[in-house]
C-alpha cells in the first residue's frame, strides 16, 4: 500500500542515463535538435498507485524547447505515500557546433584530455607513424564534421615533424562552426638524412643540426628567411633574445611556425640511411621512418664472434689461457665518505634494502626535470633527494654483506648518476644551493690567486688558459720542492678547479677524488677486485679509466670484458675507442680493429633507436646519445673514415659527423642548466660542425671552380658555425677563438663581398686581439679587424659579385691563401701537360687526418693554412686537462656599478668570445687543433657570387668603433664613428655606453649628454640595461654636482625603481647634506607611485626632517 516506485521509465528519443531502476529518481537525456517532443512510456509498480506529470499539460507527450527541459513524475501511493521522479531532457540547439568525442586511432594520446569546450591539443607520435585517423563523435546526428576537408574519416598523413589536423564542425542549421585542432608531431628520426637533390639537401638543412629542418620555425621579419629545427632554435632564445645569424634582437612573437616548409620537405625524396649498406630505395622523407622498420639492409645486431677472437690480442691472452693479466692493484674497502652514506639498516635485510633503492632510482627517472622547468622542490620530492637515498640504501645493504661485487656496482652506478644529476640537469641539494649563491664571489677570488701567481711567472694582463695553467703548474713544482705542502695543495686546488670548469669531458670530473665520478669509478673497482671476471664490471671500469687517461689498463679490462661477452656492443665500442688511445701509435690492423668495433656500437645504436619498440634508455647507459664520451668516440669514427678505413658496409665520414651532430644537438637542447654536461655537448657539436666544414671544402677536389651551390653551402655552414660559437655557454678559450677566426675566414674566402661574412671576421679578429692584446700578432690582428669592418662599410648597398675588396689584399691571411693558390697552380702547370686533368690523391687529401682529428691535407681548390700546434702544459701529479685562454670581461652593469665609478678603459666587444679551457687529451683529440688545419675553399680573384645587395648595418660600423678605440691616436674617428652608430640604431646600449668611456676622462659634460640621448622605455618597462644607463647618467650628474640638471631626478627615480633604493642611498644622502630637500621629496614619492602630500610620505619627510 505504500509502494510509490515506478516500474518502468522510458523516452520516445534517447536514451536515460543513468539506466533505469526504480530506486533512483533523477535522470538526464539529450535528444536531437529536430525532435520537437517525445512521449514519456511509464508505469507504477503497485497498480493500486497512481502517477502525475508535472510538465506542460500533463500529458505523456511532451513538448520540447531548446535547451533543458525539466519533467518531474510525482507517482502517489494507496495511502497517500509519495515520490517525484525527474527527467532533464535538454533538447540540442540547431546552432551548436561541438564534438562529442575525440581520439586518435591507436590509443595516441591527446594533451589536455578531451573536454568538448577545450579546442586545441597536441600529440606525439613515433617517429616510424606515417599517417593518423581521426576518431570523433556528434552529439546530434544533424551536425556535420569534416577532417582536414574531407568528409569521410580517412587517415591523414603526417609531414616529418609538425602536422595540423583541424576538424571543423559544423552546427544542425548551418548557422555555426568550430574548428578543433590537433598539433601531430612526430619524434625525431636519430639519423642524418640524405636528399636526393643536392639543392634541397641545402634548402632544408637546420644551421644547428646541419640535418633536415625538424618542426621548422623561422625568426619574423628576417630576410632572406632565417629558418631552424624549433627545439633548437628555442634552446637558443633562451640564452640570448637575438637572432643567431644576424644578431638583430627578437621581438615579441619572433616565432613562425613554417608548416608549409615541412609539408614540402617531406614530400621530398630521400635515401635510405643503410644505403651503405646496399639499399637503393628512394622515398619520401615522410616514410623514411616506417622504411626504416622494415628496411632488409638494416643491421639486425647479429654481431660474428669472430671479429674478436680472431684479433691478435684475443690468441695471445685468451685463446690458450683463460685471462689477461691486468695491471690494476686494487682492493675494496670502506672509505671514509662511503661510512657516511651508511645508515642503520633497522629490521630491513639486504634484499629490502636494494628493493628500496631501486624504488628510488624508479623515483628519480620519472621525475627527471626537462628544459624550461622550474627546480624547486618541496623537501624530499627532489630527484636528486630519491637518488641520494638509493645510494644511502646502497651504502647500508653493503655494509651487511661487503663481499656481494653486485652492491658495490650498484652503488657505483648511484654516484654515477648523481654526477650526471647536477651536470645535465642542474640539481642540487639546498645547501649545496645556498652555498653556490657565493661561488661567484669565490670563483672571483680563485681567479684573481690564479692571475697572482701568473704574474709571480711572467704571465702578466690576462693569460690565456694554457698560460694559467702553466704558471699554476710551476708555481705547484716549487711549492713541492720547498716542502709547502699546504700551499702546494691550495694551487693543486687551483689548478683542478680551472681544468674541470672548461673541460671537453668528465675527465678532470674522474681526476678530482671528491667528485661523484671518481667515487663511482673505486666502486666499479670495488665490484671488480670481488669479482674480476665479470664482463659487466669490467666495462665500467674499462670506460672510466679511459676517460682518466689510464688508457692502458682501460684496455686491458676492456679486452678482458670482450673476451668473457664478445657480441657485446658496447665493449666492442669502448675497446675500440681505447685501441686508439694508446701511447704507441696505432697500427693499421689496430685502425681497422677500432673503427669496426666503432661503427657496430654506433649501428647497434642507430637499430635500437630505429625499433618500434625502443623506449627512452637509461641515462646511464654507456651508448647514450647524453654520453660525451659515446659521442666523442663517433667522432673518432668519423675521422677514420676520412681515410677509408672501413670499406665494406662502412659509413662515410659524412654519414657518421652528421650523426653526431644530430644526437649532439638533440642532447644540448636537452640539458636543462648550462653546466659541465652543456659545455661538454657544445663542444662535441662545435667541433663536428668544423669537421663537416672541412669536408665540404675537401669534396672540391675536382669540382668546378664556378660551383655556385658548394660556394653558398661553405658560406652558409660557415656562418652557422659562427653563430653558434658566438651564442655558446663554453667559457670561452683559444680554441674558440681560432675556430671562430677559420670558420670567418672561410665564410669570407666564399663570399668575399658578403658584408655581413666580413663584418663576422673583423667580430673574431677583434676578439683575437682582446682575447691577447700584448701577443706579438695583436698590432697586425688589430689593423686587420679593421680592415674587415671597413671592406663590410664599403660594400654596403652593392652586389655581392664582383671583385673581392681590396681590404682583404691587405691581410696576410689572404695573401698566404693565394700565394699557396699560385705556388699549386704552378705546380700542377709544370707536372701536367696542358689540358690533362690528373686523379686525385686520396692519401694527400686525407693525409692530415693521421693526427686525431682527421684535418685534410692539401687538394687542388684547398689551400691549407697550418699553425705550429700550441705545446701542452705539464700536468700536476693528480692532473687536470690542458686549458685555454680568458679574454677581457665585459664592463659590469647593475647594482656593482650603481655607486663606484665604472673602469673607463674600453669595453670590450658584448660580440666577443669569453675567454675558456682546452679539451681531452684523449688520443683522438691530440693532434693539433683543428681550427688550425682548416682548409679554404680556392675561389678565384673574382667570384662570380649571388646577386644579392648588401643591406647597410650599425653592426660593422660598431665594430670598427671598438677596434679604433683600442688604439690612442684613433679615438676620434672611434667617437664619430659610435655617433654614427647611435643615429642608425638609437637603441644599442653598448654604442652609449663605449662611446661615454671614450668620452668621459676629457668631456664628462658631452658624455652626460650622449646618455641622456638614449631613448629610454616607460619606467615599468625598463631593463636592466636601460638601469645602468640611468644610474650612470646619475652617477655622473652627481659627480658633475650638476643638482639641478632635469635629469637628474627621472634618472634617480628610474634607477631606484628597477634596481631597489638601496643603489641610490648614496646618492641619498649627498642630497640631504646639501639640503636639496625639494628633488629628494619628488623621488621617493615617485619611486613608490605616491603623491608628495600623500599621509605616509609626509610622516617619512618629517622624520626625515624634510619638511
Amino acid at each position: 500500500m505504500d509502494n510509490c516506485d515506478l516500474e518502468k521509465l522510458s523516452v520516445s528519443k534517447g536514451k536515460l542515463q543513468p539506466a533505469f531502476t526504480p530506486e533512483v529518481t533523477d535522470y538526464n537525456v539529450t535528444v536531437e535538435s529536430d525532435v520537437n517532443k517525445v512521449t514519456l512510456d511509464l508505469s507504477t509498480s503497485d497498480c493500486g498507485a497512481s502517477y502525475n506529470i508535472l510538465f506542460g499539460d500533463g500529458s505523456r507527450a511532451i513538448k520540447l524547447s531548446d535547451g533543458t527541459n525539466r519533467v518531474q513524475i510525482e507517482v502517489v501511493a494507496e495511502d497517500g505515500t509519495t515520490k517525484k521522479y525527474c527527467v532533464e531532457i535538454n533538447l540540442l540547439s540547431a546552432k551548436i557546433a561541438d564534438l562529442s568525442y575525440l581520439a586518435l586511432e591507436g590509443d595516441i594520446i591527446l594533451h589536455p584530455a578531451f573536454c568538448t569546450k577545450i579546442y586545441e591539443y597536441n600529440s606525439i607520435v613515433p617517429f616510424h607513424c606515417n599517417a593518423v585517423t581521426v576518431l570523433a563523435k556528434v552529439p546530434d546526428r544533424n551536425i556535420k564534421f569534416t577532417v582536414n576537408g574531407e568528409v569521410n574519416s580517412q587517415p591523414v598523413p603526417l609531414n616529418f615533424g609538425d602536422t595540423v589536423v583541424e576538424i571543423l564542425v559544423s552546427s544542425a542549421d548551418g548557422s555555426n562552426s568550430q574548428v578543433y585542432t590537433v598539433f601531430v608531431t612526430r619524434e625525431l628520426i636519430p639519423t642524418a638524412v640524405t636528399f636526393s637533390d643536392g639543392k634541397e639537401q641545402l634548402d632544408y638543412e637546420c644551421p644547428v643540426s646541419l640535418a633536415a629542418f625538424y618542426r621548422p620555425v623561422s625568426i619574423k621579419n628576417s630576410d632572406p628567411k632565417h629558418i631552424f629545427s624549433r627545439p633548437y632554435i628555442e634552446m637558443l632564445a633562451r640564452r640570448s633574445k637575438v637572432d643567431p645569424l644576424s644578431s638583430c634582437p627578437l621581438g615579441e612573437g619572433w616565432k613562425v611556425v613554417e608548416l608549409d616548409v615541412d609539408k614540402k620537405m617531406s614530400a621530398a625524396l630521400v635515401k635510405c640511411f643503410f644505403a651503405y649498406r646496399g639499399c637503393d630505395n628512394l622515398m619520401k622523407l615522410s616514410e623514411l621512418g616506417s622504411h626504416f622498420l622494415d628496411c632488409p639492409h638494416k643491421p639486425t645486431g647479429d654481431l660474428d664472434a669472430k671479429d674478436v677472437t680472431e684479433t691478435t690480442w684475443y690468441k695471445k691472452h685468451f685463446a690458450s689461457s683463460s685471462c689477461l693479466e691486468i695491471e690494476t692493484q686494487h682492493n675494496s674497502e670502506i672509505r671514509n665518505w662511503e661510512e657516511r652514506l651508511q645508515m642503520t639498516a633497522g629490521e630491513y635485510n639486504v634484499d629490502e634494502l636494494c628493493a628500496l633503492a631501486q624504488d628510488h632510482m624508479n623515483f628519480y627517472r620519472k621525475n627527471l626535470p626537462k628544459p624550461g622547468d622550474m627546480l624547486q622542490y618541496e623537501d624530499g620530492q627532489s630527484p636528486l633527494h630519491s637518488l641520494e637515498q638509493a645510494a644511502f640504501h646502497y651504502a647500508s645493504a653493503i655494509r651487511l654483506s661487503s663481499k656481494d661485487a653486485r652492491l658495490h656496482f650498484l652503488l657505483g652506478v648511484v654516484l654515477e648518476e648523481q654526477h650526471r644529476a647536477k651536470a645535465m640537469y642542474g640539481l642540487q641539494r639546498k645547501a649545496d644551493r645556498d652555498r653556490d649563491e657565493l661561488s661567484d664571489a669565490k670563483s672571483t677570488a680563485r681567479q684573481d690567486d690564479i692571475l697572482a701567481v701568473c704574474k709571480l711567472h711572467g704571465f702578466l694582463g690576462t693569460p690565456t688558459v694554457q698560460n694559467q695553467l702553466q704558471a699554476l703548474d710551476k708555481e705547484y713544482q716549487q711549492l713541492r720542492d720547498q716542502g709547502q705542502s699546504s700551499k702546494a695543495d691550495y694551487v693543486q686546488t687551483l689548478y683542478i678547479w680551472l681544468s674541470k670548469k672548461t673541460g671537453k669531458d668528465s675527465s678532470a670530473a674522474v681526476q678530482d677524488e671528491e667528485s661523484c665520478v671518481h667515487r663511482a669509478l673505486m666502486k666499479y673497482l670495488d665490484a671488480w677486485s670481488l669479482s674480476p671476471d665479470s664482463w659487466e664490471f669490467n666495462l665500467h671500469v674499462g670506460r672510466l679509466l679511459l676517460l682518466q687517461g689510464t688508457s692502458r689498463e682501460a684496455l686491458q679490462h676492456l679486452q678482458s670484458g670482450l673476451a668473457l661477452r664478445p657480441l657485446h656492443p658496447a665493449l666492442r665500442f669502448f675497446t675500440g675507442l681505447a685501441l686508439l688511445q694508446q701511447e704507441q701509435k696505432a697500427s693499421e690492423d689496430n685502425e681497422k680493429e677500432a673503427a669496426l668495433f666503432l661503427q657496430q656500437g654506433l649501428e647497434h645504436f642507430v637499430s635500437q633507436r630505429c625499433s618500434e619498440s625502443w623506449v627512452e634508455p637509461d641515462p646511464s647507459d654507456p651508448l647514450s646519445s647524453l654520453s660525451t664520451q659515446f659521442l666523442r668516440g663517433l667522432l673518432t669514427l668519423g675521422h677514420l673514415q676520412q681515410r677509408r678505413v672501413l670499406s665494406e658496409k662502412a659509413m662515410s665520414a659524412e654519414q657518421v659527423y652528421h650523426i653526431v651532430a644530430v644526437l649532439a644537438a638533440q642532447s644540448v637542447s636537452q640539458c636543462v642548466c648550462r653546466g659541465e654536461a652543456s659545455w661538454q655537448l657544445e663542444w662535441v657539436l662545435l667541433d663536428v660542425h668544423f669537421a663537416l666544414l672541412q669536408r665540404l671544402i675537401q669534396q672540391a677536389e675536382g669540382q668546378a671552380r664556378d660551383d655556385i651551390q658548394r660556394q653558398s653551402q661553405v658560406a652558409k655552414r660557415s656562418q652557422a658555425l659562427t653563430a653558434l660559437i658566438r651564442l655558446t655557454s663554453i667559457t670561452p678559450c683559444q680554441e674558440l677563438l681560432d675556430m671562430q677566426e677559420r670558420a670567418c675566414q672561410l665564410s669570407v674566402v666564399t663570399t668575399p663581398r658578403d658584408c655581413h661574412a666580413l663584418c663576422l671576421l673583423g667580430l673574431a679578429q677583434l676578439a683575437q686581439y682582446d682575447n691577447n692584446p700584448k701577443s706579438d700578432r695583436s698590432k697586425e690582428t688589430l689593423t686587420d679587424a679593421c680592415l674587415s669592418f671597413q671592406a663590410s662599410i664599403e660594400l654596403e648597398e652593392k652586389t655581392q659579385s664582383g671583385e673581392p675588396p681590396a681590404q682583404l689584399s691587405k691581410q696576410k691571411w689572404w695573401q698566404d691563401r693565394l700565394e699557396a693558390e699560385n705556388q699549386k697552380a704552378a705546380k700542377q702547370s709544370t707536372t701536367q701537360p696542358a689540358g690533362v686533368k690528373g686523379p686525385s690523391d686520396p692519401r694527400g687529401a686525407n693525409s692530415g687526418a693521421k693526427r686525431g682529428r682527421g684535418g685534410p691535407g692539401p687538394g687542388r681548390f684547398a689551400a691549407a693554412v697550418t699553425k705550429a700546434p700550441v705545446p701542452k702544459p705539464a700536468a700536476p701529479t693528480r692532473g687536470g686537462k690542458a686549458a685555454r685562454p680568458p679574454a677581457k670581461a665585459p664592463v659590469a652593469r647593475g647594482r656593482a656599478g650603481a655607486v663606484a665609478k665604472h673602469d673607463r678603459s674600453p669595453k670590450p666587444s658584448t660580440s666577443c668570445i669569453k675567454p675558456h679551457i682546452l679539451s681531452s687529451n684523449s688520443k683522438q683529440d691530440c693532434s693539433p687543433s683543428a681550427a688550425d688545419r682548416a682548409e679554404e675553399p680556392a675561389v678565384a680573384h673574382t667570384v662570380c657570387g649571388s646577386g644579392a645587395v648588401n643591406r647597410r648595418s650599425h653592426i660593422s660600423r660598431l665594430g670598427l668603433a671598438r677596434a679604433l678605440s683600442r688604439s690612442a691616436d684613433n679615438q676620434d674617428q672611434a667617437k664619430q664613428l659610435y655617433h654614427e652608430v647611435i643615429s642608425m640604431a638609437p637603441g644599442v646600449h653598448d654604442a652609449y655606453i663605449e662611446l661615454v668611456q671614450l668620452l668621459e676622462p676629457s668631456d664628462p659634460q658631452a658624455a652626460v649628454e650622449v646618455y641622456c640621448r638614449f631613448p629610454l622605455k616607460p619606467v615599468a618597462e625598463q631593463s636592466f640595461d636601460d638601469a645602468f644607463i640611468t644610474g650612470e647618467i646619475a652617477r655622473m650628474l652627481m659627480s658633475l654636482e650638476q643638482l639641478e640638471h632635469p635629469q637628474l631626478g627621472a634618472s634617480l627615480v628610474a634607477y631606484g625603481k628597477v634596481m631597489g633604493l638601496s643603489c641610490i642611498e648614496k646618492y641619498i644622502e649627498i642630497l640631504d647634506e646639501k639640503g636639496n630637500t625639494k628633488l629628494l621629496k619628488s623621488v621617493y614619492a615617485k619611486i613608490h607611485d605616491r603623491q608628495e602630500d600623500d599621509q605616509e610620505l609626509q610622516d617619512f619627510f618629517r622624520f626625515k626632517c624634510w619638511i
